[in-house]
């Protein structure tokens, strides 16, 4: 029994050893005339962990033998491929170093492990490789020495580049960079002719929108520039030229996919009004471009951040360019069903952009021998056929803009003719009637030059009822400060003097403004009523109260618009009662943009005061109240608004006079 489980032991290890990844041995610095193809002698691992593994953590994988075959395949259908090479080179010479280079192929970002540490980076996205070892890492390799070569590589899932292996020489990768830059002169030539065309196709789109603002321009400009920040974006990562940073080529990247049919999408449907024409087929149209707007924008948070919010397996479906085939075929059908005279430049762009490509997708031309390196890089590289197509597209839909310039410019023409003679037409009986109503002109202009001169003349008559004080009040005022001064009451005189210049001044200030803020009319009614009340010896005595929250510097009003019917309870109300009385003034604002004062006053009432037979208060009433009442009238007229005066009697429950209210509403 012991000796048949010692010779299963020995039968697996015998079967390990034999399955163990042979070396590359070497006798000390090779001279090779060619690259080594060493796929055969490489085993081959995918990452298909969520988070990619550490380099430690890929050391205990199981790896399986490279093929070509297996590589191509796509073991998973995840936004990033990580795949790892193993490879292990043997150097027997008792004295030489080996100095080689390890080609992996073309990848977004390519490193090299040896001895257990990072020793090479390469890669189309990398920035801190040197040029020439964008793709061929150098490695060395002491005498005596086996070292261990992990190589790594990610790509995106739709730029997958089929992996080989090769060793070179320094010199023969040095030969191998000369000869592919000397045979992608003419791939470079030919992007940078695309590129260029569609530079100045966008350049002469936004002249023609300068000229023309015309909505379709916007769209072309928009798909032009975006296809030329494509090309280049392809010359780049092709041709190595480094235009762009990373993060620029991923957003170039997400959005290419996407973003340029959407947009000559929108051009075509500007230019052929198929959402007028079409408004089922271009439903379907705008559904197509929302389900591609929003593949943008996860292809770019994907892209941006590394966060995909669908199992990482489903990137393929969710990101099929199935809906933007649909949208191109649906768009194509709306094109030819059309009836606009521009339809077939914009179908043949179209179909152009379509077919090549196809080309470029099923390689086609590859499989034809070609005799010039030159051509063969050319036709094995997809986009270029696609950004010919773009190219040729622009510049049939710029064909497509200059014939509907044309259309347009005939239409022009011809509405211009036929409106010059409807013009001579219309001329003769606009002559009739312009001589029938040019006397009525002339008479509007009459009325209205009246209307501006009556105007002109309430302005000036408010002007002189402004500036108009009343003569018995200025004459009644002197002949009190004479007195006082006869009685050698120097101290009342002057006090009243004081007083009597500080209104006169008020006066003749506020007679200049057409409005004088609440807190100066206030002011100068307050310092009329205390002159009163020193005339008559206290006897007239007055209470104004405004409304907390009332701002009397911001609301202006007319100057001299309370004195008058305050004047008017003085000496009808108050003078002809023996223990004279109180005047109550109160301010509210009603509205925002309506103010209310309200006079009070508890004398003898309207009726009493017109059987007293007094000239001189006769006179003060005529004077004063006419005037305030010229001037409300010609306020509402300027202004106008509606200022509403309302006087009330007051009276008791056994209706006895007992004063008067008078409600003043003043727009503000």
């Amino acid at each position: 029994m012991y000796n048949r489980l010692f010779l299963l032991c020995f039968l697996v290890a015998t079967v390990q050893v034999c399955k163990a990844q042979q070396p590359i041995v070497l006798n000390g610095q090779p001279n090779w005339k060619a690259d080594v193809d060493i796929a055969d002698k490489c085993l081959f691992f995918e990452d298909l962990s969520d988070k990619p593994l550490s380099f430690e953590a890929i050391q205990k994988q199981k790896f399986i033998p490279f093929s070509k075959n297996l590589q191509k395949q796509r073991l998973s259908n995840r936004p990033l491929i990580t795949q790892w090479l193993k490879v292990i080179v043997s150097n027997i010479s008792t004295k030489d170093t080996i100095n080689l280079h390890l080609d992996a192929s073309a990848h977004y970002y390519t490193k090299l492990y040896a001895n257990n540490k990072l020793i090479a980076r390469g890669g189309a996205y990398e920035t801190n490789a040197p040029n020439d070892a964008l793709f061929a890492m150098p490695f060395t390799v002491l005498p005596k020495t086996t070292v261990t070569l992990w190589v790594f590589t990610q790509d995106r899932q739709n730029q997958l580049v089929d992996s080989h292996l090769f060793l070179k020489t320094p010199n023969n990768d040095a030969v191998g960079n000369v000869k592919n830059n000397f045979e992608v002169r003419y791939l470079f030539l030919l992007m940078a002719a695309i590129a260029g065309c569609l530079f100045f196709i966008s350049v002469y789109a936004i002249y023609q929108y300068y000229l023309y603002r015309d909505t379709a321009f916007k769209w072309y400009i928009g798909y032009t520039i975006a296809s030329f920040f494509i090309t280049l974006y392809w010359m780049d990562i092709r041709l190595h030229i480094m235009i762009f940073n990373p993060f620029v080529r991923d957003i170039i990247f997400s959005i290419f996919l996407f973003f340029v049919p959407v947009l000559y999408t929108f051009f075509i449907g500007s230019m052929l009004q198929l959402p007028h024409h079409f408004k089922k087929g271009w439903l379907l149209v705008k559904v197509l471009v929302v389900i591609a707007i929003l593949q943008m924008l996860i292809e770019f948070v994907q892209v941006t951040t590394g966060w995909f919010m669908f199992p990482a397996n489903y990137y393929g479906v969710v990101l099929s360019v199935i809906p933007i085939i649909v949208l191109n075929v649906i768009l194509l059908i709306l094109t030819a069903k059309s009836k606009d005279a521009v339809k077939w430049f914009l179908f043949s762009g179209l179909v152009s952009m379509l077919l090549l490509w196809c080309v470029g997708l099923t390689g086609f031309f590859a499989f034809i021998p070609w005799h010039s390196p030159e051509w063969f890089v050319i036709v094995i590289f997809p986009p270029v056929f696609m950004m010919l197509g773009i190219a040729i597209e622009a510049i049939c839909f710029s064909f497509a803009l200059s014939y509907r310039s044309k259309l347009v410019l005939v239409e022009k023409n011809n509405l211009q003719k036929n409106y010059n003679q409807q013009l001579e037409t219309a001329l003769q009986k606009r002559t009739t009637e312009l001589e029938t109503q040019a006397k009525l002109i002339e008479a509007q202009k009459i009325k209205q030059l009246q209307t501006t001169f009556e105007h002109q003349i309430a302005e000036t008559q408010m002007t002189a009822l402004r500036a108009q004080m009343n003569p018995h009040f200025i004459f009644n005022c002197l002949n009190s400060i004479k007195l006082y001064t006869l009685e050698n009451n120097a101290d009342l005189a002057s006090e009243y003097l004081t007083m009597f210049s500080q209104l006169i001044r008020l006066v003749l200030e506020n007679s200049h403004a057409d409005k004088v803020t609440l807190q100066k009319e206030l002011e100068t009614l307050k310092l009329y009523i205390e002159l009163e009340a020193m005339r008559f010896k206290d006897k007239v005595r007055y209470e104004i109260n405004i409304q907390s929250d009332l701002d009397q510097q911001y609301i202006e009003i007319p100057p001299l618009l309370l004195q008058p019917y305050v004047e008017n309870a003085i000496w009808h109300g108050l003078m002809h009662k023996k223990e004279g009385g109180i005047i109550k003034i109160d301010v509210v604002q009603l509205s925002e943009h309506l103010l209310q004062v309200e006079i009070t006053d508890n004398g003898i009432g309207r009726e009493l005061a017109n059987s007293i037979k007094s000239k001189s208060a006769t006179k003060q009433k005529s004077f004063g109240l006419e005037i305030t009442s010229e001037r409300i009238h010609l306020i509402n007229q300027l202004y106008q608004i509606n200022t509403d005066v309302n006087l009330i009697d007051l009276k008791d429950e056994k209706q006895n006079p007992i004063g008067t209210k008078v409600i003043i509403k003043i727009p503000i």
